[in-house]
């Protein structure tokens, strides 16, 4: 711990040392004033933000780790942009002095210098799971990984971080290996269900595992679903003028490859199971064929792009459970367990099932799907929807499907 925050405090005077020469010709930056900086107290102010932005960057790389299915560099991009955001943000409605130059620098730097810590001490702390017999999911076996370790026998001297042990194992095991997981208790070695390790290494719920009763509640807090409206609106904000113009050239082009209509019109089961209408580009032909423009858009993602105008009805969200057809929903209800619980929240034009799986046809595919929007609607969080966003915005860059680039 102690070298980490040795490794952070250098990175911060590293930053403001590159920063202050290259932006302020002088490398004194802890006296402003003496190089092109407009002032003493304007400095100190802007180096403040600078340096918060840097630290919370490292903080929220860390805690972006913790996330399923989340790469270390994706981790660090998301954490920086979100806080150098926030301290030009704070910066901008303070009327505060600001240099471009040194932001976009100490963001480049930063990035650079998170990632190396991370890739020198998070290696090194790489949690062990020990696993004991008999923890009853076969599905974890193919999730197998270097830092998971089976105990063979209680008096193996096998190390580990965490003890994966599942609460109904107790009648199941001797009274030695009893004794064994009481004296790891007892001795504070953390301990957690083989389910929990299966949601963080795969991001989905084992729906195999679960069973519907009064205590089972899968559905994000109030507070939660308030906020994520009101980043929806401020997104909207945003991306309503950009949205526009590609709306409009994307339809002259539609209109003048394959006539009219331009767009594809869909009900579609919404939150609480309420039917709404989807728009979405056409992209195939009235006998099913795709398009040669549908084909572009599709690999694009760029078909979903008017259901801008469902989130601003309030019918979606950007992020959220994909909505289906009614006919499907019911197949699908009557044959997949905890089908319904993915309607305890408005669907979305993007989502973490669509971005680790992408699209399913058969129903077995679609209760794989399901595990990743129950474990979406169980942990939804900012950090999680900011992640989504970085995912999605790769799909739509590298036009990759979501299967083959579900480990950003």
């Amino acid at each position: 711990m102690f070298g980490v925050i040795l490794w952070h405090i250098a990175g911060a005077l590293f930053i403001l040392a590159v920063g202050s020469a290259v932006s302020w010709r002088t490398l004194y930056f802890w006296r402003p004033g003496w190089g092109l900086v407009p002032g003493f107290y304007d400095g100190l102010l802007f180096m403040a933000a600078t340096i918060a932005a840097y630290v919370g960057g490292a903080l929220c790389a860390w805690r972006a780790l913790k996330l399923p299915r989340c790469g270390r560099m994706a981790g660090v991009v998301l954490s920086a942009s979100l806080c150098y955001s926030i301290s030009m943000l704070f910066l901008f409605l303070l009327r505060a002095y600001y240099s471009r130059s040194f932001l976009l620098l100490s963001y480049a730097f930063s990035v650079a210098w998170i990632y190396m810590g991370l890739w020198i001490f998070f290696s090194y702390n790489k949690l062990r799971y020990g696993f004991v017999p008999g923890y009853g999911m076969s599905e974890l076996d193919a999730e197998w990984r270097d830092n998971f370790i089976k105990i063979p026998s209680p008096d193996s001297g096998e190390r580990f971080d965490v003890l994966v042990v599942s609460p109904y194992q107790g009648a199941r095991l001797s009274e030695e290996w009893t004794r064994y997981i009481t004296n790891m208790m007892i001795q504070g070695v953390p301990m957690t269900h083989p389910g929990s390790v299966y949601e963080f290494f795969t991001g989905r719920l084992p729906i195999e595992y679960m069973s519907e009763g009064p205590g089972v509640v899968l559905r994000p807090s109030r507070a939660y679903l308030y906020v994520k409206r009101v980043l929806d609106w401020l997104l909207l904000l945003i991306c309503f003028a950009p949205a526009v113009v590609c709306v409009s050239v994307l339809s002259v082009v539609l209109w003048c490859s394959s006539g009219s209509p331009v767009f594809f019109i869909q009900e579609r089961i919404g939150k609480n199971g309420v039917p709404f209408k989807m728009y979405k580009f056409r992209s195939m032909t009235e006998t099913g064929e795709v398009t040669g423009v549908g084909r572009f858009l599709r690999k694009y993602r760029l078909d979903e792009l008017p259901q801008i105008l469902n989130v601003a009805k309030g019918e979606m969200s950007f992020i959220g459970p994909r909505p289906e057809v009614p006919e499907l929903t019911r197949k699908y209800t009557e044959k997949i367990a905890f089908y319904p619980y993915r309607y305890s929240m408005p669907p979305g034009i993007t989502g973490w099932a669509q971005v680790n799986y992408g699209y399913a046809s058969a129903t077995s595919e679609n209760k794989i799907k399901l595990g990743y929007d129950l474990y979406y609607i169980k942990h939804a969080s900012f950090t999680l929807d900011m992640l989504i966003l970085l995912k999605t915005a790769r799909t739509m860059l590298s036009g990759a499907g979501s299967k083959g680039c579900a480990a950003l």
